[in-house]
């Protein structure tokens, strides 16, 4: 699980920023919303963050992408590559030529730590991890230096392994370490719970689930999702007809993944609708709503978040379901009798009906707001002045812009542009 992700100079991001999960007050106010892998630190399962268009919502997901980027991927950057992911705030030309900076907080296995990463165009300039064998951090190693790599710092706990490794100033050292097999086993736990273990979803993307039809517990929780969420659906088939041979594929993709997917472009989904006299008529995928398409493509992706305790970051959530199904999955996520494994789903919407304290903590929900001056900034409701009471009606005042985070329109010069154009 995350804790808390701090992030600054990234995007529309400039001053520091700080979107935390941390839940330290009112634990009777929907008391399931919140996991305790320690008993005094609770952390919350989902969060929602609103803001108009341009606010800097995305960007939030987006730095998580980049940090991924840079503990995954970083170590097999050559010497000199430049680092993709620094995208520095450019509405300022001080901010423009500084460099970014990461914290993150997570849990992995009961065990919290802290990992720190500074970088620019072509290096990284600091990078620190930190764990908590007690309730003061202990430090694994750290990086002050771009590019000698015999100068990292090492702490007493990171052990078993082999610790010193050549890298260069556009390498993350938790990137070579975690992916070398030699390596103390936290630094390769650490760069796997970051491979494996948290997921993005960005508009119009799709993502899969390799073979899960598969697995007879998830048919069994996709036909009873899609049989009572109102679809009329009865339940779902696939045929493997389709002839793999007619699929070409680029020769130097390796076989294995061309096995993969023949599988499943073999596949075609039917669906069954009862009629008026009770009796089931086949529907193929086709002649399925585009919406019902996407929500089943997607089922099998969240089922397994939800199993494998994963994080999700899904970006304006209401594009992929109806604001009602969007509901069900975080009243899921939020559940403790099904959410057993601490599965979080972090997401972006600009739907209110997901904004209801019947369903969030105030804790829960963050505004976003964009100036030229500072960028965006963000605010939880938590931190709003004491009129707003856990069951205050969070939509409605935002909706009235008695919380900020709207977008300020003005119809006058609009509509007075297009009456003098047309």
């Amino acid at each position: 699980m995350i804790v808390d992700f701090t992030i600054k100079n990234f995007r529309s991001i400039k001053s520091e920023q700080l979107i935390s999960f941390y839940a330290d007050k009112k634990p009777k106010h929907h008391a399931g919303n919140i996991s305790y892998i320690e008993e005094d630190l609770g952390v919350l399962k989902t969060c929602a963050i609103y803001g108009s268009n341009a606010a800097g919502k995305t960007n939030i997901i987006l730095a998580f992408e980049a940090l991924q980027e840079i503990l995954i991927n970083s170590g097999d950057y050559k010497d000199g590559d430049p680092i993709e992911c620094y995208e520095p705030y450019l509405l300022s030309e001080s901010s423009s030529k500084l460099p970014t900076s990461f914290e993150i907080e997570f849990y992995i296995d009961n065990l919290r730590y802290r990992y720190q990463i500074e970088f620019n165009r072509y290096e990284i300039l600091f990078e620190k991890l930190d764990f908590y064998p007690t309730a003061r951090p202990a430090n694994l190693f750290t990086r002050s230096s771009s590019n000698d790599w015999k100068s990292v710092k090492f702490g007493e706990h990171y052990k078993g392994g082999k610790k010193q490794i050549a890298f260069f100033s556009n390498n993350a050292y938790l990137s070579k370490a975690g992916n070398t097999p030699d390596t103390p086993e936290i630094a390769r736990k650490i760069f796997n719970f970051f491979r494996k273990n948290i997921n993005t979803l960005l508009v119009g993307q799709v993502v899969g689930v390799y073979d899960w039809d598969q697995d007879e517990s998830t048919v069994k929780i996709i036909n009873t999702f899609l049989n009572k969420v109102d679809l009329g659906i009865e339940s779902f088939g696939i045929d493997k007809n389709i002839s793999k041979d007619e699929i070409d594929f680029p020769s130097n993709m390796p076989e294995e993944i061309q096995k993969k997917l023949k599988s499943e472009f073999a596949k075609k989904e039917y669906f069954f609708h009862p009629n008026n006299d009770g009796e089931l008529v086949r529907f193929e995928r086709d002649k399925e709503s585009r919406g019902t398409n996407r929500l089943f493509k997607l089922l099998p992706f969240f089922i397994q978040v939800i199993r494998d305790g994963s994080v999700l970051f899904v970006d304006e959530i209401e594009s992929s379901f109806h604001p009602h199904i969007a509901e069900l999955i975080i009243k899921l996520f939020n559940d403790p009798l099904v959410n057993k494994n601490n599965a979080q789903l972090i997401f972006t919407t600009h739907d209110l009906v997901l904004m209801g304290s019947d369903t969030m903590r105030k804790d829960q929900i963050y505004l976003t707001e964009k100036d030229q001056i500072n960028g965006t900034q963000l605010h939880c409701l938590d931190s709003y002045d004491s009129d707003l009471k856990d069951s205050s009606p969070f939509a409605k005042w935002y909706d009235e812009g008695r919380l900020g985070a709207i977008p300020k329109i003005d119809y006058r010069s609009i509509s007075d542009m297009i009456k003098k154009v047309f």
